[in-house]
């Protein structure tokens, strides 16, 4: 498992600077908002499902599925492997933005947002992402890297297209206290999706032709 964690970071480091760039980059962007710590930490989270997908990318075009199949590694600890490593960026994307968006916070306080509530958000996006990464993996464990491509943008897309909807139907959202106790179990629900979203996946890549 480690031997397949170093692989797909040693294929991610020379992402390394675009991706330092782009950091750098919202987090000046994140700075003239009305909240920097909830868009730069969204942002992390979509970038670390990015770095996700270009480690299934370099598998892609490598042909690593055919070549690591043949080593003594199962075809479980494969997907376990990369269920292992997007959760490490998704957890590590979430604190890194955390002590950017606090040094943001630092110089331009904003009113109401303070050290617990900073923490409530990060938890909340942190949940959000690893739930869209459940949704997504066994997506590309399926339909390969590039058709799956078009579903993110679709998973993207579809909580928004949703609430448009519902606003032009005339269908009340959920009040504030209702949706405070969705986000208390937001961690729970993305913690069993998750594991369900595993469970799946190696079911996937078990029957899988390679």
């Amino acid at each position: 498992m480690t031997g397949l964690l170093l692989k797909d970071f040693y294929s991610l480091r020379q992402y390394s600077k675009t991706m330092l760039f782009m950091l750098v980059f919202f987090a000046f962007l994140s700075a003239g908002m009305d909240n920097p710590a909830s868009f730069f930490e969204g942002f992390m989270v979509i970038m670390s499902m990015m770095m996700a997908i270009y480690s299934f990318s370099y598998d892609n075009l490598a042909r690593w599925d055919r070549f690591g199949l043949s080593l003594p590694v199962s075809r479980t600890e494969v997907v376990g492997g990369k269920y292992l490593l997007s959760l490490i960026l998704c957890l590590a994307g979430g604190i890194l933005a955390f002590i950017l968006s606090s040094v943001i916070l630092a110089f331009r306080p904003v009113d109401g947002f303070g050290l617990k509530e900073h923490l409530f958000s990060l938890a909340g996006v942190s949940s959000m992402g690893i739930f869209l990464f459940s949704l997504l993996l066994p997506l590309i464990f399926k339909f390969g890297v590039e058709k799956s491509r078009l579903f993110l943008i679709a998973i993207f897309a579809a909580p928004t297209a949703a609430v448009i909807s519902f606003g032009q139907l005339g269908v009340e959202l959920p009040s504030p206290a209702v949706l405070l106790g969705l986000l208390k179990l937001l961690p729970l629900i993305a913690a069993s999706c998750f594991i369900l979203s595993f469970l799946i996946s190696c079911r996937i890549y078990g029957s899988k032709e390679i």
